[in-house]
């Protein structure tokens, strides 16, 4: 039985690795996507607004310059993900504001894991098109106590 718990383990921790694997390499290609499609715009830069606390988070708002030019967002591209069941990649027609999104909480789980957890996190991340850049800036929350005591003897 034991041998059998193993080996099933052993199993499900080599499949995770490959899903890590297939993931990180759609993460990467979508991202390619994205400045692509944004190339072809007026759209100079993207940003998206994130925020997540007790064990919740979402992004709260993605935004373009110049304003305006936002209905790109719903424009369908051929987006990758990656499938647990074979740890393939495979396109999907999805809108670019979904891929936008998708890129996103894949960066927050590679850099942050657990994020939206206990006090959270929120933060933005910026989408460069000239540059084909993407940067996280990220501000943790964290509560923090600091306890002190002391004590004395009568002689001293």
């Amino acid at each position: 039985m034991t041998e059998n718990f193993e080996r099933s383990f052993a199993e499900h921790a080599e499949r995770l690795l490959r899903h890590e694997r297939a993931y990180n390499e759609a993460s990467a290609q979508n991202r390619r996507i994205i400045f692509e499609a944004l190339s072809v715009s007026r759209i100079t830069a993207v940003t998206v607004s994130f925020d997540g606390e007790g064990d919740s988070g979402q992004i709260e708002e993605i935004a373009v310059v110049p304003e305006g030019e936002d209905t790109l967002l719903d424009v369908l591209v051929d987006a990758v993900t990656a499938r647990w069941t074979d740890c393939e990649t495979v396109s999907e027609r999805t809108p670019l504001r979904d891929v936008i999104e998708q890129v996103c909480y894949a960066a927050l789980a590679e850099t942050n894991g657990g994020w939206e957890n206990n006090e959270g996190a929120f933060g933005d991340f910026r989408f460069d098109v000239a540059n084909r850049t993407l940067t996280l800036e990220f501000n943790g929350r964290y509560m923090s106590t600091e306890y002190s005591e002391h004590s004395w003897t009568e002689e001293a």
